[in-house]
């Protein structure tokens, strides 16, 4: 008889009959060397020989499993090894899924009292405690947190964030790629705050209303015309099952630039996203935005659709993302007497990031975005008497990387580096930017 066994046990007992009997996601096809490779993993890790379990698990991956069988097992087997950092990987990509959330942040736990993280291992027993329709789940949970001398309690119907970030920016234009005014050719600083909250009114984070609210500030100390303050608003209803999960929004937004009020948005989006298996899931929105333009930017009023769609696959410990994002807008435009500019363009564009967990505490990533804008309507130039029709045609290049790095629980750092060219068939609008951001983040739980 083991005197010290592993707490982790029960809870792959109990994982176990929960997939036999409900798995959730449905087995993704695959080869007959991945089920050989799989199930003799499952003998190895039955008799305690981890490391060949380990060994026929990866096969099993490698030639084309991605169920959460395989993703549970291989979590368990990292464990068993010690090797807690990968078993914290793959029940994170588990805790995505809705019937087995609770399981897998009670696994958590465990990982983290392994690892000397005592308020983490509070932290997703709670999880657990709170989220599980398991008596016995609710059972061990409550034993561990009593153990960590903490009691159970229901999951805080808020959360909140704070992010503080300074920097510089040689070409300072506005934050988002999508701004409608052509970009200052001047450096400056960079000063910003971003901070906001959701907050549960009914029903739980997967299905139920909540109710967001955000605000950012951006400085520009050498260029004070461009820093602006956006503030928004809104409600989202959450809904769906299995491997759907669905959000309705309904928001509200203000933009003021440079001390005038720049836009006030109204905005509904819909989402949605399909997890085909822990490792791979598919997301896509859509939303329409009411704009009224502020006194003296009334030729932006009018209306914006834009929809994205993206595919995300995770390979520990690489994550991989690739999108495909449209932009349509019809505004007022800009008129005078003699001259005509269109602020009305449609834009496709294609995305990718790529992340690398290189431990638990530091990632560093990589993203590009290429999108290609084309304007409704010719702009009228006159210069030197000569007037001159020409639809405006953009092309938008750009190419970020950095590192996060997880100080604890609640902090996180950033520093990354973003490079910005855009190219016009109107030689105004082409420009390029270097920026450094360097950012500190809290997060209210």
């Amino acid at each position: 008889m083991m005197r010290h066994r592993s707490w982790l046990m029960p809870a792959i007992s109990l994982a176990m009959g929960i997939l036999l009997t409900n798995p959730g996601f449905a087995a993704a096809p695959h080869s007959s060397a991945a089920t050989v490779a799989f199930q003799r993993g499952i003998v190895a890790f039955g008799t305690g020989r981890y490391a060949e379990a380990l060994r026929d698990f990866r096969l099993a991956r490698r030639n084309g499993m991605s169920d959460v069988h395989l993703t549970y097992n291989l979590g368990a087997t990292y464990y068993h090894l010690g090797e807690y950092a990968a078993a914290r990987r793959e029940f994170l990509s588990l805790a995505k899924h809705p019937d087995l959330a609770a399981l897998s942040h009670y696994n958590l736990g465990l990982i983290a009292l392994k690892q000397g993280n005592r308020s983490e291992a509070r932290r997703d027993f709670q999880h657990a405690h709170a989220e599980t329709r398991s008596p016995a789940l609710a059972q061990l949970a409550s034993t561990q947190l009593a153990r960590l001398g903490a009691r159970t309690h229901r999951r805080s119907t808020w959360v909140g964030f704070a992010n503080a970030a300074a920097g510089y920016d040689s070409n300072v234009t506005f934050t988002s790629q999508n701004s409608l005014l052509a970009p200052a050719q001047k450096g400056s600083a960079v000063l910003s705050l971003l901070a906001g909250g959701v907050g549960q009114v009914t029903g739980t984070y997967r299905q139920g209303l909540q109710i967001i609210g955000s605000f950012y500030r951006v400085d520009y100390p050498s260029v004070s015309q461009f820093s602006q303050t956006y503030l928004r608003v809104g409600g989202k209803y959450k809904f769906g099952g299995d491997n759907w999960a669905n959000a309705f929004g309904v928001y509200g937004g203000h933009i003021n630039l440079g001390g005038s009020s720049f836009e006030t948005l109204g905005t509904v989006k819909a989402e949605s996203r399909y997890a085909f298996s822990p490792s791979n899931e598919i997301r896509g929105s859509y939303s329409y935005t009411r704009v009224m333009g502020g006194s003296i930017y009334g030729y932006l009023s009018g209306w914006q659709q834009a929809f994205d769609i993206e595919d995300t696959t995770h390979w520990a410990p690489l994550e991989l993302t690739l999108g495909y994002s449209l932009d349509l807008n019809q505004r007022n435009n800009l008129s005078t007497p003699t001259q005509f500019f269109s602020v009305s363009p449609t834009r496709n564009g294609v995305f990718g990031r790529m992340k690398w967990h290189y431990s638990d505490a530091i990632a560093f990533f990589v993203e590009g975005t290429y999108q290609h804008s084309r304007y409704d309507q010719p702009n009228v130039l006159v210069q030197g008497g000569t007037t001159t029709r020409l639809t405006r045609v953009d092309s938008w290049r750009t190419l970020e990387l950095g590192a996060t790095y997880a100080l604890s629980n609640v902090w996180n750092a950033r520093a990354d580096y973003r490079y910005t060219r855009n190219t016009s068939n109107i030689p105004f609008y082409s420009f390029n930017s270097n920026r450094v951001m360097f950012s500190l983040e809290y997060l209210f739980l």
